[in-house]
């Protein structure tokens, strides 16, 4: 049986922690022979039960081993990957997905078609920015933040005066943007709010879907899939067993990025522990290290000198795929004309409903 095994970093439902910026999911295929070599390698001699990369990269005084072990896995860069999120950005796609997709659907409009909903992402992030500043955009979207993971009126009220406070205090283009945001209170109301599906702001699901969807091209399975069992993936385990259940129909959605094809292949998902099963420090160490990359707002010249280092070493070429701020808003710069995201979506849905646990 094939086993891959996935850690993150950067977890949970707050995709606005100043710390914590970036999320990344790390994977790898490696024995347990490998492993240990692997490890062997690049970090023995430190003396640690259990490789943290935190730990390792305090002070830096352990980044000549981290830069050798990212130049070590960037030789074979097909048994390992990394799935990165800008979180702010993601929040940014959430608040399109679940605040103004279904608008937009409930009058007719596909915005899953020719990657409309990746553009007014795209749009929105840049133009928050760009009519405002950095810090309203952060205002704005810890506020819709605020709404999904509490469900609560008085978060609804306190957005909702925002996004109207502030459209009559503006006009011309402005006033365009913050429509976008304001028409959904206007016509789905509270009752949209409190009927969203639980825990759709955490993305660890995302990207374990992009990582299952890799390996099952790389290699056909049956695959065991390990994930590190600290994270709070188990939170939304039924949801990722439904998707990839054996028993899933045969079926192929090609996309930008990724094919999906199904079944995925994983018969059995279990929780690890990373002190017995060093493929999951791996996953860790990998993880931290692509976090660094690309904690650009990191700009002191030790920090700008390390994520050089980790360029040289190969460090893009270990990155799958991932959701980062992008200008692009054409169907033909996202590479997504002619392609509908709806005709996966609703597949999906008609054959996981079944699926869902039965609330008591």
């Amino acid at each position: 049986m094939k086993t891959y095994y996935v850690d993150e970093t950067g977890t949970g439902e707050d995709l606005l922690a100043e710390d914590q910026p970036v999320f990344v999911q790390a994977t790898n295929n490696f024995t347990s022979d490998e492993a240990d070599a692997l490890i062997a390698s690049c970090f023995g001699g430190i003396g640690s039960a259990e490789l943290k990369y935190n730990r390792l990269a305090r002070g830096g005084r352990h980044h000549d081993r981290i830069i050798a072990f990212i130049r070590t896995l960037a030789v074979d860069p097909l048994r390992v990957g990394a799935w990165v999120a800008h979180k702010e950005y993601a929040l940014m796609t959430l608040v399109v997905d679940w605040w103004m997709e279904p608008l937009a659907c409930r009058h007719g409009l596909n915005l899953y078609k020719d990657g409309g909903n990746h553009a007014m992402a795209n749009m929105l992030y840049s133009c928050l920015e760009g009519f405002w500043s950095p810090a309203f955009r952060r205002k704005l979207l810890l506020h819709f933040q605020r709404i999904f993971r509490t469900r609560t009126m008085e978060r609804y009220e306190e957005c909702r005066v925002l996004v109207e406070k502030e459209k009559r205090r503006v006009s011309g283009d402005r006033e365009e943007i913050l429509r976008y945001f304001s028409l959904s209170f206007l016509l789905l109301g509270y009752e949209h709010v409190i009927n969203v599906p639980e825990r759709v702001l955490d993305i660890a699901l995302t990207g374990l879907v992009q990582i299952g969807h890799a390996w099952n091209g790389r290699q056909s399975g049956p695959w065991t899939l390990v994930h590190d069992q600290s994270s709070n993936m188990s939170k939304q385990k039924w949801i990722w067993d439904a998707y990839s259940a054996s028993s899933m129909p045969e079926a192929r959605f090609e996309a930008p990025g990724v094919t999906a094809q199904f079944p995925m292949n994983v018969t059995q998902t279990r929780f690890g522990d990373s002190l017995q099963e060093k493929q999951l420090q791996i996953c860790d160490v990998l993880a931290g290290a692509c976090s660094a990359y690309l904690r650009f707002d990191r700009n002191d010249v030790e920090d700008q000198a390390y994520r050089e280092r980790l360029r040289e070493a190969g460090i893009d070429s270990l990155i799958l795929a991932g959701l980062w701020p992008s200008t692009d808003v054409t169907p033909e710069a996202l590479g997504r004309k002619g392609w509908d995201g709806n005709v996966a979506l609703e597949w999906l849905t008609e054959n996981m409903r079944a699926k869902a646990p039965i609330k008591p």
